[in-house]
């Protein structure tokens, strides 16, 4: 019995030691959820042409030079608009502000690196 109990403590210490003790900056958290949710319709640039509009009905409006981490693009990316859809299952407001902070990093000049 004793042998489990320092085997499973040997285990949860090895596990724990394997996370990382360093948290991602706001600009990588933001490029993070950038490139898992948004991408495929906003694109590369955030110029709405990314790999999935070629099979949306509506547009997906260029955003570059246009966006602001404010309460109303705060609540969009929340709670989505029009055909775009809401992600405040995955995002927190604080992660809203990450990600509209990085889009309006992206334009012309600057691309999601790859």
């Amino acid at each position: 019995m004793r042998k489990a109990v320092l085997l499973g403590l040997l285990i949860a210490s090895t596990a724990w030691a394997a996370q990382p003790t360093k948290r991602p900056s706001d600009e990588q958290r933001g490029e993070e959820l950038y490139r898992r949710h948004c991408v495929a319709c906003h694109g590369v640039r955030n110029g709405g042409q990314g790999p999935a509009t070629k099979a949306l009905i509506h547009p997906v409006p260029a955003l570059q030079g246009k966006v602001k981490p404010n309460d109303e693009n705060i609540r969009v990316v929340l709670k989505g608009k029009a055909a775009m859809p809401g992600f405040e299952a995955s995002f927190d407001r604080p992660d809203a502000v990450r990600v509209l902070k990085y889009m309006k990093s992206l334009g012309p000049d600057k691309a999601l690196p790859p």
